[in-house]
This record gives C-alpha cells, sequence and structure tokens, in this order.
C-alpha cells in the first residue's frame, strides 16, 4: 500500500529512522480497502507504541482525498475483541471520594477562602482551575466540589490524572477507545486532580483534548487542579494549556495548620493547648484533623499531649506503620511513564520499559535504601544489572536530561 510506505518515510524524518525500523516495519499490512488499513503487530509493544506515538500523527488520504483509517491486531487478533477470550469486562470507574473531604470540613485561610467560596456554588466558569503546592488543599477542595455536586443530582467523576492515564493506556491496549470515550463524555462533571502529570504523555493529552472539548461544548463543568498555573505547565501541548485558561484559575496558598485544627477545635468547642495543637500536627502530618476528630470522640475535657497520646494510641501505630513500598514506588513511576506496573516489571528491553524500570530502581535505592542484590530479586535482574541502570539514571539527573520531580510519590 503505497500511502503507508510514503507515512514511513516521511516519519523517519520526524521520530527518526531507527524507531521506523524498530516500530513500524514490523507492522505487518494484513488488509486494504479504498477507506481502510489494516495491520498487525507482532506483540503488545509494538501496538502500545504505536497507539501513543504515531496514532495522533496519522494522516493518511486516498485517491479521493478521504482520510484512510488505520485499525490494528496484534498477532492476529484484533484489539477490540480481546476481551472475548475470556478476560474481565473492560470497566472504567472513578477514583473513591474520601468522605471526611467535604466543603463543610474545610477549613479556608488566606487567599483559599475564594476557592472554597467559587467551589461552594461553581456555576458561571468553565473550566475551574486551582494550582498549588503540597498541603494547599487541592484535592480536599475538588473532593469536596464533587460531594457537592453528586449531593444535588449531577453525575459527577472524579479521578486522579494518573487514574485517567491509566484508563487511556487500558484503552489501548484492549482496543476499548469507544467505552473510554462514551465513559467520560456521557457525564455531568469532570474533575481531574494534578494534571501536570499528562506531561510527556502524548496520547493522554491527546483523549483528554477531546474529552475537554466535547464536555465544554455541551456546557458541563471540567474542574482542574496542578501544582503550577496553566502558563507553567511543562511538556503541555499549547492547545490544552489555552483551553485551561478559558475559565478561571486560583492560586491557593498552603494551609496553616495550626490555624486550622484551632479553627476546628474552636467549633466542635473543645479545649486544646498549643502543645497538643504541636503534638497532632507532628505526628499527624498528613491528616491532623482526623486526629483532632478522634480526640474530640473519646476526650471528655481538656487534655494534655501525654493523655492525647494515649487516647489516640491506635492511630499513632497507623500512622508511623505507613511506609512506602517498592510496590507504591513501580506504580508512580509506571503512571508518569504512561505505562502498565506490569509492563515495567516485564521483560522487555526496549527503552520505553528499560528508563522507567531503571528509575523505579533508582528511587527504590534511594527512598527505601535497599541493597542491589535486593532490588535485583526484586526485579528479577542481578545486582549488576541494577548498579548499571541506577548510575544510568544518576548521571541524566546530573546531566539534566532527566527530571524525576513529576513522579508523585
Amino acid at each position: 500500500m503505497q500511502e503507508w510506505d510514503q507515512l514511513l518515510t516521511e516519519l523517519e524524518k520526524e521520530v527518526g529512522s531507527q524507531a521506523v525500523a524498530q516500530w513500524l516495519r514490523p507492522l505487518k499490512k494484513v488488509g486494504f480497502d479504498a477507506g481502510n488499513l489494516y495491520l498487525e503487530a507482532p506483540d503488545s509493544f509494538a501496538a502500545n507504541w504505536f497507539e501513543e506515538h504515531i496514532r495522533p500523527k496519522l494522516r493518511l488520504v486516498n485517491n479521493n482525498s478521504r482520510p484512510i483509517r488505520v485499525h490494528l491486531s496484534v498477532a492476529g487478533k484484533n484489539l477490540q475483541t480481546a476481551q472475548k477470550g475470556g478476560l474481565p469486562p473492560f470497566v472504567i470507574s472513578p477514583d473513591t471520594l474520601d468522605p471526611w473531604l467535604t466543603l463543610d470540613n474545610f477549613i479556608p485561610t488566606g487567599s483559599n477562602v475564594i476557592a472554597h467560596q467559587l467551589l461552594s456554588d461553581p456555576a458561571g466558569f468553565n473550566p475551574i482551575y486551582l494550582y498549588g503546592g503540597p498541603k494547599s488543599g487541592k484535592t480536599h477542595l475538588l473532593m469536596g466540589a464533587a460531594h457537592l455536586l453528586k449531593n444535588q443530582g449531577n453525575k459527577v467523576f472524579y479521578v486522579r490524572a494518573e487514574t485517567f492515564t491509566e484508563h487511556v493506556v487500558q484503552a489501548i491496549r484492549l482496543g476499548q477507545m469507544t467505552i473510554f470515550r462514551n465513559t467520560y463524555r456521557e457525564i455531568d462533571v469532570l474533575i481531574v486532580d494534578d494534571i501536570q502529570i499528562f506531561a510527556k504523555k502524548s496520547a493522554t493529552q491527546e483523549e483528554f483534548f477531546h474529552t475537554f472539548n466535547s464536555l465544554h461544548t455541551m456546557g458541563r463543568p471540567v474542574l482542574l487542579s496542578a501544582n503550577v498555573p496553566p502558563s507553567k505547565l511543562t511538556e503541555i501541548e499549547p492547545r490544552l494549556v489555552s483551553r485551561f485558561e478559558w475559565g478561571i484559575s486560583l492560586g491557593l496558598e498552603p494551609a496553616d495548620a495550626k490555624a486550622v485544627l484551632e479553627k476546628k477545635a474552636e467549633l466542635w468547642k473543645m479545649a486544646l493547648s498549643q502543645d497538643v495543637v504541636a503534638f497532632l500536627v507532628r505526628e499527624f502530618p498528613k491528616e491532623p484533623l482526623v486526629a483532632l476528630q478522634a480526640l474530640a470522640m473519646r476526650a471528655s475535657g481538656p487534655v494534655g499531649v501525654p493523655a492525647a497520646e494515649k487516647l489516640l494510641a491506635d492511630l499513632l501505630v497507623k500512622e508511623r506503620a505507613q511506609v512506602l513500598t517498592p510496590e507504591q514506588i513501580v506504580k508512580a513511576v509506571a503512571n508518569h511513564y504512561g505505562i502498565l506496573s506490569e509492563d515495567l516489571m516485564g521483560k522487555s528491553q526496549t527503552r520505553e520499559m528499560a528508563t522507567p524500570r531503571q528509575v523505579a530502581m533508582f528511587l527504590i535505592r534511594g527512598r527505601l535504601k535497599w541493597p542491589f542484590q535486593k532490588i535485583g530479586d526484586f526485579f528479577g535482574r542481578n545486582h549488576s544489572t541494577v548498579m548499571d541502570g541506577i548510575k544510568l539514571i544518576q548521571k541524566g539527573i546530573e546531566e539534566r536530561s532527566i527530571d524525576l520531580s513529576g513522579i508523585n510519590l
């Protein structure tokens, strides 16, 4: 098929002759008619690479200047029928909302007062874009808005950005983009947390672009959060950034944990000393309000630090037991690179899999202090492979060719 061969020649200039030789020329042309080209990939890795890097660039037309649709199968089995082999149904579900993170439970301080007021009545702006650093309350506000809008009878879909990416990857792998698109476009409100994670993920950005356009055209609200304002997003397509700026962008300040605890204690009519406040903030850095609520329910009167420590002994055990695991690191790295955890842990030696695997090894070594042999056992590699991989990542960081700041651990 001449058009396909011409496209490969053009792509050699765009993605490089080595990438075309490795990933595209092995694709078999198994069928062609006036409006459809049928290709077969040798394995799922080649199919995923095609969907991620090439599908957005396709521009095939026939002699009548009409577009040619490209259909992809793996080892002779069409991706769209992959589920017929006994795999579980492909279901796209939103992330679970924390019942505690409501707008009523959010204590606004400083500039966060405006964001709290806006999300209490979000009509009039679309999209609403919140940005701020850790502990600024982005997730609390978005989940609070989700609870409110759900209670008003809206079909609300809240997801973290890494979940959206997982949905895209799985839909591509199973050939279930129709289910993906129908799910995300037949809702009343879309809420996506930490969209800076979309950086460098072209297929994810492509799908989000069309999802956003579809919902915005229908007047359905889109609520977003990130760690920076739209203009500071890196490796995000300009057409997406411009859409994020269509509505209103609000910067959030880190919440003053002590002030929040004091205000909440005042509302609950608790006598809370400064020592106990400092204890709660120090021992429960992630959820001091949850600890305060437990203390309020368990204490019969004013308490000091020793009594508070005794009353919250069970929560302290859980808090101190929440340590980072290698599985959590692998999942975070896989989400960052837009691949699946099982692929990262697999045997593939392609760059698309090897680099994320080496990054995971580097982080496990740095964050968990595991010895090289233990890391090798975890990944099914020998310790010298682990050492070489970690050195490569360290060199990339020093040369600024590798940036791990977007990995959400």
